[in-house]
Formats: structure tokens, sequence, C-alpha cells
């Protein structure tokens, strides 16, 4: 039944594609026709328009091709098939390609049948209105079909098999992504020994009484959840529950956890892979970012020079003595830099720190950080001007000279080397950030290790989307002024 209802959806979604191809082909034909006509449009250079019976067979030519080369695009790039627990920014860079496919293929088709009578520009409006329709399509359908699915309809009943964290973890994850519409069965564990730490969620049995659980409940899909070795014992079962209809997928502890690492699909020599690391760099989006990084920090050193300014007069008027603080910091592939900060504690308070072995101990086993109560180097003004977090502003000029960039891992000390243990190299590949997690969720108040795998969640969604919602939620953290100090 599951299967019919999905071809169903299938046809219906590619009936929907076929009416918005053909609506954009007579918008363009339209468009073309008054080309000459509308404003803005007409400053286009372009041919005379012709209706001669030649031409209009050779722009239904170009329809029938294009038409063809749409749906077979989109059929192949997997539009059709079920996009439940997807972004719709991924269903967008699928009809992306399949655009660029058809754009392709349909103008292969019309150089070969030397249809020169057809007007550059009204191929330039198709397949911009067709790619246009198309996604708005898509938006809409996936905008209602979560709508639904929040309401308890269309769902999919899920069964988790595995057990201890992983299971919990993933369970808790199906139940709390409602807009994907799946409805947990329960739970099948791998065996009674590895039962849920957690007894809000229903354990159905082990995977003995999977038999039992397939005739007393209804179950669309299975979620196969361990390491390695359970993927490997459970590897029977999970054929034996493919060959009776039900789709099956399997989930690792490597894809959970937040250490930099994300699963990706790849393929060798046309065999399909799950590959696991750090996410592939994006040169053209490092190249964007650095931009950003450059164009902010020099923007921000000019707009802020009065500020610059007058931090530094209150610090000589009121704490005599050098206006800037800098220390070592270790920054991408180990290289160390000089990082600088107004200076917020007393002259001497480097030394009064590393003199006394028991309170340096004390400060690396706190996170390079002392309680501010009990942190006597600190001086009065320094106190405001961490809880602003304006020490930081002269972070900037370590930006502007490729030390760091806005949004990365926090920088370390060379002494905090030795805890990133076997994290090290994924750490420190990528700049330090003036921002980053840490900074948005809570700063001091985020203890080693979870700070450091913030940081590695970073590094495993480094995007340029990743670093503006991490921009945008700064400035809130900032006022709230939530662990500074």
């Amino acid at each position: 039944m599951f299967r019919e209802r999905a071809r169903t959806l299938q046809a219906i979604s590619l009936t929907l594609d076929v009416i918005c191809v053909c609506i954009a082909f007579g918008a363009a034909l339209g468009l073309r026709v008054l080309h000459d006509s509308i404003p803005v449009l007409n400053a286009i250079p372009s041919t005379p328009w012709s209706e001669e019976v030649f031409v209009r067979a050779d722009y239904g030519v170009l329809l029938g091709a294009s038409l063809v080369a749409w749906l077979l695009s989109l059929r192949n790039s997997g539009v059709y098939y079920s996009h439940r627990s997807e972004r719709f920014s991924t269903v967008l860079v699928t009809y992306l390609r399949a655009f660029a496919f058809a754009a392709l293929a349909t103008t292969a088709v019309t150089f070969v049948f030397k249809t020169t009578s057809i007007s550059r520009i009204f191929f330039g409006y198709y397949f911009t209105l067709s790619l246009l329709l198309l996604c708005f399509k898509q938006g809409l359908v996936i905008i209602l079909l979560r709508a639904i699915r929040q309401a308890g309809y269309n769902q999919r009943h899920a069964l988790v098999v595995g057990g201890g964290k992983p299971a919990l973890w993933f369970s808790h994850v199906l139940r709390d992504a409602g807009e994907a519409g799946y409805n947990l069965v329960g739970v099948l564990l791998t065996d009674k020994a590895a039962a849920l730490e957690s007894t809000d969620l229903p354990v159905v049995g082990t995977v003995e009484d999977i038999d039992r659980v397939l005739t007393n409940h209804p179950v669309d899909e299975v979620f196969v959840v361990g390491g390695a070795d359970t993927i490997a014992t459970l590897a029977p079962l999970a054929q034996d529950l493919v060959e009776k209809g039900r789709t099956v997928s399997l989930i690792t502890p490597l894809a959970s956890s937040n250490h930099g690492v994300r699963g990706r699909i790849t393929e060798f020599s046309g065999v399909p892979m799950i590959s696991f690391g750090p996410m592939p760099r994006d040169e053209v989006e490092s190249s964007m970012r650095r931009v950003m990084d450059i164009a902010v920090a020099g923007l921000g050193l000019l707009v802020l020079a009065p500020v610059f300014a007058t931090v530094s007069l209150l610090i000589k008027v009121f704490d005599p003595g050098p206006v800037f603080f800098s220390q070592v910091r270790v920054g991408k592939q180990g290289e160390r830099f000089k990082l600088y900060k107004f200076r917020s504690m007393q002259i001497d308070a480097e030394g009064r720190l590393t003199a006394d072995d028991k309170l340096y101990q004390r400060y690396l086993d706190n996170d390079c950080k002392l309680p501010e109560e009990e942190d006597s180097r600190i001086s009065n003004l320094g106190r405001i001007l961490r809880r602003t977090s304006l020490d930081e502003l002269p972070q900037l000029w370590n930006i502007l000279r490729g030390d760091m960039a806005l949004v990365g891992p926090r920088p370390i000390l060379p002494d905090q080397i030795s805890d990133l243990g076997p994290y090290t190299d994924m750490l420190l590949s990528t700049r330090p950030g003036l921002t980053g997690h840490w900074q948005v969720s809570g700063r001091s108040d985020i203890q080693y290790p979870d700070r450091a795998f913030l940081d590695l969640d970073y590094i495993g969604h480094n995007t340029l989307r990743t670093d503006l919602s991490i921009i945008a939620k700064t400035v809130p953290a900032v006022v709230k002024r939530k662990g500074a100090f």
C-alpha cells in the first residue's frame, strides 16, 4: 500500500512539474512577443519577432525537447524520491543540477535540428521561469506536507533497532523531527544487556522478537543504529526486513557525535559508499569567507576608530601602562601568532600568573581562566571591558592579517594543545575565530571538553551559511553578557 501511495504522489508531482514547465513556456512566449513594449526589458537587444509557420514549428520542437529533458533530469536527480528529512536547500540544489542538465540537453537538440529561428532571449526567459516555478511549486509542496505531518497525517511508522546511547540518541532525534512525519513504534534492543538509560521510550523487545513486532505493529521503516560490529551482526536481519518490503537505514555512532564528523554518500567506480570525515573544502566558498573577513574587519577598524580611541584613553587614565595586551596563540596548522586585546589586567598579570605554579596549573585546568571574583589581576576598567566584550575588538587586526577569521574555533594557548588529544589535527585545520559556537553558547560557562566538541561540530559544518548564522547570534549573546568574564 505504501509503495502504491508513493507512486501516486510521484505521478502527481511529475504532472505538476509538466504543468509548471508548460506555463513557463507560455509566459516566456508572451514576454518574447511583448519584449519591445515592456519597459526595462526592451533595453535588452533582440531580433525582430516573426510569426512565420517555420518559427512556430521550431518552438514546438523546443517545447517537446525541453519537456523530455526536464523530466529525465528531474527523475534521474532523485527529485521524486521522499524528502521528509531533507532541508529545502538540499532539494533546491537538486533542482539546480537538473536545470543545468535540461538546459544543456535542450541546447544540444536545438543545435542538431538547426532551429536557428529560436530567440536567445526567449530561451533565457523560458528556463529562468521554469526553474523559478518548479522551485516555488516544490517549496509549497514541502510546506504543505510538513503541515499535514505535524497535524498527525501522512505518518511513517518507524522502528529503531539498537541499544545504549546511540539508539537513545537517534530515537530522540526521530521524535523531535515532527515535520518529517515519523511515528516511533518503539526500540528493538540488540539484546537485554543493551537496555536504554531513558524510560520515556517504548521498548518493544529484542531482535529475537522481530516477527512478533512486525505482526503486532505497523512498521514502514527500520533504523539500525550501532557501531560497525552491531551493523555487521544485524546485516542478516536488515536483509530480511528489506525482503519483507521494509525500508532499512543504517546509522553509525560516527554520524551521531558532535566531533566534526559528517556522513555523506560517495562512490568508488560506481560502488556506493558512506564516507565519514570533515566536510570537504570548498575553495570558492573559502575565498568568499576570506573576502568577507577582510571586508568586515577593515570596515570595523575604520568605523570603530572612535571606540578604539576612547578605550585607549580610558586605559591610560585609569590604569597607566600599555593599551594592548598580546599573547601567543595557536592558529591554523599549528602556526603561532600574537593575539591582541585591550589590556584588562594589571601590567604584571602574566608574570604573577606564571610565577605561581599552583595558580598557573589551576588556570590551565580551568580552561585558561580563573573565576572572576577570585582573579585579582583584573582591573576595575578591565571588568567592564570584559563584560561588554570590548576587550576583544583589537582581534579585528588579527582577522585582517589572516591570523584569525570572524567565525571559527576558540584560539588556544600552546600549553593547551596536549589537551586536545585525538582531535588536535581537526581543531587546528581552520583559522580560530573572533566568535564561534562557544561564543554564542555561553563562552566562559562552557568547559572543556564540551567547548572542544562545539568547535569540532563547527568544523564539521563549516559553511558560509553556518558563519552567517553564528554572526547573527553573536550580538544577542554579547548583549546578554552570558558567560563573559
